[in-house]
């Protein structure tokens, strides 16, 4: 049997996803290799897949620490424990400054803000049926094997503290042959759980899930599009605003970082009484703006904006709430219908906003806050308004995902003229 070869390299960079680079003899391909830092020595096997395995690292970087969660390197969620702070922060910041020379935009940059420990307060995870019970966690790196959650140091104590919980879940409700998929986020009353990909449900199981739920204290539990019990309310709050949003829903990762955000989105529009909030979700932004704005708040989801309604009508010390239900990558709001908002807070998906931003950059809109979760469709979606007479005047990454290579940012845009 032949003994693999080991190669030596040095890691010339790290990528977008978070993972070393090994310039390869052409020195046009790239090597990728996990868990390393830009100037390290590592030797590695080539496998027939022309990956790296059994990395050895020779020569440390200054900047490499010490990780703290036990399963870094087996589970997939985090890619960077293993560099210090100030390193994560400066190369989340290259990207994003990368992205935009680019378009040859060069913009400021505020400070970035880091979300503490422990403060995930909403998580997807995977489980599957073993001979030995049920496994549930997170997925491993270049693997479908999931690794369980023990020991993490992201999601929030409550959620760790549920995994025996979810590990009866998919005992109950998988087969041998899939893998469920539990969402979990922290409420005001308890957690509020939303099972997918399990088995149909039946009397039966639904009566022990029911046990479940109450076992382990939870507000809400559904099971795909049904409920199956309501123990309490899953308030979230937004400042003092309560609102109970739908079974499947989304909001900000961290509280601590949607604080920010909120207040960061605040001071881009203070001075704008009419303002539009694109992608509004159940009203992150439009609910606090709505203390002393008028709102126009446009989303896809019909379930989102009936949660928002409820807040308003509870209210009444709100301003006025308009919505609209909408589909803004098929069917932007046209600069026509943009004449008298004087601002704006666009919030995409990761796909962006191209086509809200076209119809954006022709409108007379003064002020517009943009909070994406992508740097390369930000970018584009930059140079849409600059072309259309829009000063970039700064931008602020939020690291709400430590030590992986997702990237929060929100930026500033003034009208020239």
């Amino acid at each position: 049997m032949i003994r693999p070869k080991r190669v030596t390299g040095k890691i010339s960079r790290i990528n977008v996803l978070g993972l070393g680079e090994v310039l390869e003899e052409d020195s046009k391909s790239a090597l990728e290799i996990p868990f390393s830092l830009p100037n390290e020595i590592v030797d590695y096997v080539k496998d027939d897949d022309g990956k790296a395995n059994n990395v050895k690292v020779k020569v440390e970087s200054p900047y490499r620490k010490q990780p703290s969660c036990p399963q870094f390197q087996k589970c997939g969620g985090c890619s960077l424990q293993h560099a210090s702070k100030n390193f994560v922060t400066e190369w989340k910041e290259s990207v994003v400054a990368h992205a935009l020379r680019e378009k040859d935009l060069y913009p400021h940059f505020r400070a970035t803000y880091v979300t503490p420990e422990r403060s995930r307060r909403r998580a997807v995870f995977s489980g599957c049926r073993t001979k030995r019970g049920a496994t549930v966690g997170f997925k491993s790196y270049r693997s479908n094997n999931i690794v369980p959650i023990q020991g993490c140091i992201i999601l929030d104590k409550k959620i760790l503290e549920f995994s025996a919980g979810m590990e009866k879940i998919t005992s109950l409700g998988c087969t041998r042959s899939t893998t469920i998929k539990i969402h979990v986020s922290t409420s005001e009353n308890g957690l509020d759980v939303c099972v997918s990909n399990g088995k149909p449900l039946n009397k039966e199981l639904q009566t022990k899930l029911t046990k479940i739920a109450i076992e382990h204290d939870l507000a809400r539990l559904s099971w795909e599009d049904e409920l199956i019990v309501l123990l309490k309310p899953p308030i979230q709050k937004v400042g003092e605003l309560k609102i109970l949003p739908p079974a499947k829903f989304f909001m900000q990762a961290c509280k601590e970082a949607e604080k920010v955000m909120v207040e960061e989105v605040g001071e881009v529009l203070k001075n704008e009484n009419n303002v539009i909030d694109l992608f509004s979700g159940f009203g992150t932004f439009a609910l606090p703006l709505s203390r002393t704005k008028k709102i126009f708040a446009v989303e896809k989801s019909s379930e989102m904006l009936t949660a928002l309604e409820l807040v308003q009508r509870k209210t009444p010390t709100l301003k006025f709430i308009r919505t609209s239900r909408r589909n803004l990558h098929k069917n932007p709001v046209t600069a026509d219908e943009l004449f008298e908002i004087e601002g704006a807070v666009v919030n995409p998906p990761r796909s962006g906003a191209y086509s809200q931003c076209s119809e954006l950059a022709k409108s007379g809109i003064k002020r517009i806050a943009i909070v994406s979760c992508n740097p390369l469709t930000f970018a584009r979606d930059a140079e849409v308004l600059i072309k259309g007479f829009y000063n970039l005047d700064w931008i602020k990454i939020i690291d709400q995902f430590r030590w992986s290579h997702h990237i929060e940012l929100i930026a500033k845009f003034s009208r020239k003229f």
